[in-house]
């Protein structure tokens, strides 16, 4: 057996963990969870990022490693449950069903994961479910590496609210609010371009009640009630024990939908339609229908359901996966492709890799693998187990026997799981000591996986205190893999296929299938698999000649026109909230504009990879193309946008709006442009009167001597003294003081949007028309307060700095302390 690559091995002392199919999980942040009994780790790996904090997980390597594979390290912060604090059910109902066991050692239970772009911050929102049965929401806070995580909303008290509208007498009502899993839907594609970036995804709860919730995230600043009832429908007497969504599908334009596969505490397995319609832009045009259908993928046969999930063949509906002890099931709806349908069951053989070995563990991991179209699934007692040829007759052995190179067999996985724990262990490892995988999961696409064991003898059954439970994190190689042509696949199937609405099924494939659903995923996301293989030593150089080519391809253009809403033009009514969510979709809900970004994120971790003068000036011409055309890109958006809410500007707009049509008249801008945004400086200084005279928002002083400072870059400002400043990457004001907030990908800053929304003033008000000027208060914050009174922006670029809630030039999250 040939030696195993390890790129990550780090202990994390104290943590006892359950195994599930999500005890390890993805965000579209880009970030890793690991879900212990008292807290969540947090882990972002050290790929594509500027982030130069300390490492708190480091990478491990070994003598026995091979010399040509470069470690990964990762960045970890952490989400502690309160056990102190827990609701006390028998205060409701003291019947017996009602019960909560867990309540005796409160601890975790689930954690389920939002799409992106929902939090303050852009970020995903975590759905912390309690051993007490109580759901609880939890966002980060400043700073996504390593940063604090904070409860947002414990939602109980909201459940129990609604469960006193559904049901009648206490102890219904108790059951009602007790919630047993969840699951987050995905983003709804609805076909529109440039994207929706609002959120319609969809939280789905089941409860004690067999009832199944959905509910909405709102986004209400100011507000502790963060959950909005959708709908609910009842799907049986028992408990509601396991919730997945299978992706969305667009049925018409403005219509997706979605079926949400259940299971209840009998065994049966259903499901339900849900339908989502959009209307317009906001988030109140959007209309749910959901109910549950006859069909049952399975009947109530008391047989324990101890995982569920989803799996995506290429140029097929996505296929349900049951997992019940020691059996895999598969289910394919009713088609008429000629492909398998039904229910298929398939019965797992041991795996002898230790003396506590069985094939009736619980499931810890699954990863689907389009390349070879087959299931990989992981047990608690580390072994692994395979389901080949998923798409057209699935068997649990190869109709081809595996040959010396492929091995990609259930006995050569399991061997390989146990010689890497051997090797991370160190020294001899008895037969009897088992290394119980409590979560598994793709990192860069298999055979690259990432896993968390713990060192255990089943046999021994004395009690072991929480805090000497001690996990380690494993990213290791398990299987050979395919050559340089698979790389180069990763990088067409991640630029030249990725859309602004869409999103990667990371879950549980190679993180190069796509699907339609959600908007907002990160680029260090969607490209870790690529950066990860590029970092490996010998790959990059290898590639550089055809890397180049491929990031010299074209890009076509897409829409950029929106149709505006009819608020625009009726001066009696609020137009913010439509000029924020038109200038968002622009800006990232454009197809052209992601996949440059993803492209600009490649050729800079090119250059800075580069070994050679040479290659590095190779890749820095592409950056600089590269970032021309977003630059322009950006700014046709800004000028468009400007021009559609041109008749309600103020003078304290005049300022921002010269400098982005001074940024459209630089060198090497498209003439096109240039003109439009000449067009709109006309129209806008037209509007307010010559005697006035025009405000110098070109130029700014230097906070520290006073010299002015010309708009000459838009990166940076140097005053006649030598003193340098960075500018805003969204207004191009030059940045002082602390409210500040740096990109995680590219470190380029930007003010931090007002703290409360603004208000807009009465059309009409001799103080507030169009050419009069306007001062912020206490109660309308308007202005930035670490700017110069004279250049403080108006309405116009704070709205815009509240859109802009990630990087506009490389698309990945803020940070607000670095």
């Amino acid at each position: 057996m040939e030696d195993v690559t390890i790129y990550t091995a780090s202990s994390v002392p104290g943590a006892a963990s359950h195994p599930t199919l999500n005890c390890l999980q993805w965000t579209e942040d880009g970030q890793l969870l690991f879900s212990t009994k008292s807290s969540v780790y947090i882990l972002t790996p050290d790929l594509g990022l500027t982030y130069r904090g300390p490492s708190a997980v480091g990478a491990s390597t070994y003598r026995d490693s091979s010399p040509h594979e470069n470690p990964c390290g990762w960045f970890k912060t952490v989400l502690e449950l309160d056990k102190r604090s827990f609701y006390h059910w028998p205060s409701d109902s003291q019947d017996w069903d009602s019960l909560v066991t867990g309540s005796l050692d409160v601890s975790i239970k689930s954690v389920v994961v939002s799409p992106s772009f929902l939090s303050a911050d852009a970020g995903c929102i975590l759905a912390v479910v309690s051993t007490n049965l109580e759901l609880s929401l939890w966002c980060s806070v400043k700073n996504e590496p390593v940063g604090q995580w904070t409860k947002l909303q414990d939602a109980t008290p909201f459940l129990r609210s609604l469960a006193t509208i559904h049901r009648a007498s206490p102890h219904e009502q108790t059951l009602w609010a007790q919630v047993f899993c969840s699951s987050w839907s995905t983003q709804p594609d609805f076909g529109a371009s440039p994207a929706y970036v609002s959120d319609c995804s969809l939280l789905a709860l089941g409860n004690k009640a067999g009832s199944i919730l959905l509910l909405s995230f709102t986004k209400e600043q100011g507000s502790s009630q963060h959950l909005e009832h959708v709908q609910t429908v009842d799907v049986s007497e028992q408990w509601v024990t396991h919730l997945a969504w299978l992706p969305w599908n667009r049925e018409v334009i403005d219509e997706c939908a979605a079926l949400l596969v259940y299971c209840t505490s009998g065994g049966a397995v259903g499901l339900i339609k849900v339908s989502r319609t959009r209307a317009g832009a906001g988030k109140s045009a959007l209309a749910t229908r959901a109910n549950r259908l006859e069909l049952l993928i399975c009947g109530a046969d008391d047989c324990i359901v101890t995982g569920l999930t989803f799996i995506e063949p290429r140029d097929m509906k996505p296929i349900v996966v049951l997992l019940r002890p020691g059996i895999v099931q598969l289910w394919n709806e009713p088609n008429d492709r000629g492909a398998w349908s039904g229910l298929r069951s398939f019965q797992l053989r041991r795996q002898a890799i230790s003396s506590g070995s069985s094939m009736v563990y619980p499931p810890s991991g699954l990863i689907y693998s389009p390349e070879r179209d087959a299931v990989v699934l992981s047990l608690f007692d580390g072994s692994f187990h395979i389901i080949y040829n998923v798409s057209s007759s699935p068997a649990v052995t190869p109709l081809i026997e595996a040959t010396e190179q492929d091995k990609l067999t259930s006995s050569y996985l399991s061997s390989m799981s146990r010689k890497v724990f051997v090797q991370v262990e160190g020294g001899a490892v008895p037969r009897v000591e088992m290394n119980r995988i409590s979560g598994m999961v793709s990192f860069a696409g298999f055979p690259i996986v990432c896993w968390a064991h713990e060192r255990s003898v089943s046999s021994d059954f004395s009690y072991k205190h929480e805090a000497r439970h001690s996990s380690t994190l494993v990213v290791t190689k398990i299987h050979a893999e395919d050559g340089d042509d698979a790389i180069l696949k990763l990088f067409t199937e991640a630029v030249s296929t990725t859309k602004a609405g869409t999103s990667f099924a990371t879950k549980y494939s190679t993180l190069t299938k796509i699907t339609t659903t959600a908007s907002g995923t990160a680029p260090t996301h969607i490209l870790r698999p690529l950066l990860f293989r590029l970092s490996q030593d010998g790959v990059f150089a290898r590639l550089h000649p055809r890397l180049l080519q491929a990031l010299h391809s074209p890009v076509a253009d897409d829409c950029m026109e929106l149709t505006m809403s009819p608020q625009f033009g009726n001066t009696s009514s609020p137009a913010y909230l439509d000029f924020s969510e038109n200038i968002t979709r622009r800006l990232f809900g454009s197809d052209t504009l992601l996949q440059l970004r993803l492209m600009l994120a490649i050729a800079n971790f090119c250059w800075e990879s580069a070994p050679s003068p040479e290659m590095r000036d190779d890749y820095g011409k592409v950056t600089r193309y590269l970032l021309d055309i977003i630059s322009h890109r950006i700014l046709r958006a800004f000028v468009r946008q400007i021009d559609c809410v041109a008749h309600l500007l103020t003078r304290g707009d005049l300022s921002f709006v010269l400098r982005v049509v001074t940024q459209c008249m630089l060198p090497r801008t498209p003439q096109e442009l240039s003109v439009e945004a000449q067009m709109l400086a006309d129209k806008v200084t037209s509007s307010f009167p010559t005697s006035e005279g025009t405000p110098g928002g070109l130029l700014e002083r230097c906070p520290a001597c006073g010299v002015e400072i010309p708009l000459a870059d838009t990166a940076s400002a140097i005053c006649s003294n030598g003193h340098r400043w960075f500018r805003c990457s969204v207004t191009s004001f030059i940045l002082v003081g602390t409210m500040v907030r740096t990109c995680l990908g590219c470190a380029r800053k930007a003010f931090l949007p007002a703290a409360r929304s603004l208000r807009r003033p009465e059309i009409g008000d001799a103080t507030t028309s169009v050419g009069a000027s306007r001062q912020g208060t206490a109660e309308d914050p308007i202005m930035t307060e670490d700017l110069d009174t004279e250049h403080r922006p108006g309405w116009l670029a704070q709205e815009l700095l509240k859109a802009v809630r990630r990087c506009l030039f490389c698309g990945n999250n803020f940070a607000t302390l670095i």
